[in-house]
């Protein structure tokens, strides 16, 4: 049940091409080991107000979380959360350079106990892999 979820200053929005990086973090996030495929989901909020430091509009932020089920080991949690922090410093980096941008990626877990869920998108995986 790996879910990103990709907070954004509103300062920044028209810099960078959002859903590009939606699909960078996701895809990136896809090809890690020990997150499913069939629970992932990566979504955007774009905060409807921000203020950062000395409130300079100049100035913004992006937060990721990445919430998944508890169980993975410190080093697994470690090997996801470096390379999706990398993809997230590479993609900023390479659409707005150095702009004053605070950047920061987490992993949060999540206790099975305090949880409710229903997922029916593996089923539709499975029946539209077997029709191809």
């Amino acid at each position: 049940m790996p879910h990103q979820i990709i907070e954004i200053s509103p300062s920044i929005v028209d810099m960078l091409d959002v859903d590009d990086l939606a699909c960078d973090l996701h895809e990136t996030a896809a090809q890690q080991e020990g997150l499913p495929l069939s629970g992932l989901r990566t979504r955007i909020h774009i905060a409807s107000r921000s203020l950062v430091a000395d409130q300079s509009p100049n100035f913004g932020f992006i937060a990721v979380y990445l919430r998944i089920a508890e169980g993975r080991s410190i080093k697994t949690r470690k090997a996801i959360g470096e390379a999706l922090f990398k993809c997230l410093c590479e993609h900023i980096d390479s659409q707005v350079g150095d702009a004053p941008l605070a950047l920061s990626y987490e992993i949060q877990e999540i206790i099975k106990e305090t949880r409710w869920n229903r997922n029916r998108v593996p089923e539709f995986m499975s029946v539209r892999e077997n029709s191809s």
